[in-house]
């Protein structure tokens, strides 16, 4: 489930300076970078923002540099955004997304229109990610993988994760409680139905996953924001 395209509504562009680096542009989004990195490398970048919908035609900048042996995705934010607690997921997935693609390891830097660095998210910090057919789990630094990966056959074995549905959940641990959280239509999230059928599947995990211990089901907007726990 890609949520680059999220970003397109929220990256501004950097007062007019000249010490940002080299400059491509794709698609309306300008990419300055510098420090080592080279142009193959912007314009593999360039192809993941325009495939992923980071792009729209309208003008966004960003600056890719390199720091050591890591990466530094920079992108400009308007400043009512840096502090929208709906975007918090979205930010610190973003790196495990981009370096996937981009085969590096990337952070990413939200900044101001100078590319001064505001806030920062690090891919070590973001979710792991493991698939189950075309069902995307990831999973905290506070879930072992042998956990995930239980997860991953119950999900296979009952006919949630398929071949033919895409779909997104994530994996947490509050002390010795695990939290499962999935995405759900708003419209049946106060459906009888739906919450039974949830209630039944939450218990199914403790019992058959995570040796009986506490399960708690979040239904989630396409954010991952919390909507309901179970």
């Amino acid at each position: 489930m890609k949520k680059l395209s999220i970003l397109l509504f929220i990256a501004a562009f950097v007062t007019s300076c000249t010490n940002f680096g080299e400059k491509k542009v794709f698609d309306g989004t300008e990419i300055y970078y510098k420090d080592g990195v080279t142009e193959a490398e912007i314009d593999k970048l360039g192809e993941n923002l325009i495939e992923s919908g980071f792009t729209n035609g309208e003008l966004k900048s960003v600056q890719f540099v390199k720091e050591g042996e890591s990466y530094i995705f920079k992108m400009v934010i308007n400043e009512e955004n840096i502090n929208d607690e709906s975007l918090e997921n979205v930010f610190t997935y973003f790196p495990k997304e981009l370096s996937q693609y981009m085969d590096l390891p990337v952070d990413l830097h939200l900044c101001d229109n100078y590319f001064n660095t505001l806030r920062v998210y690090k891919l070590n910090d973001a979710p792991k990610l493991m698939m189950a057919n075309a069902t995307e789990i990831r999973y905290t630094n506070k879930v072992m993988p042998d956990d995930a990966e239980k997860l991953k056959k119950f999900l296979i074995d009952n006919g949630f994760a398929t071949h033919e549905t895409r779909k997104t959940v994530v994996l947490d641990r509050e002390n010795m409680t695990y939290i499962f959280k999935m995405v759900i239509d708003k419209y049946r999230i106060n459906d009888k139905a739906t919450l039974g059928m949830v209630t039944m599947f939450k218990r199914e995990l403790s019992k058959n996953v995570f040796s009986n211990l506490p399960v708690k089901v979040h239904l989630c907007d396409d954010l991952m924001n919390t909507l309901k726990i179970i």
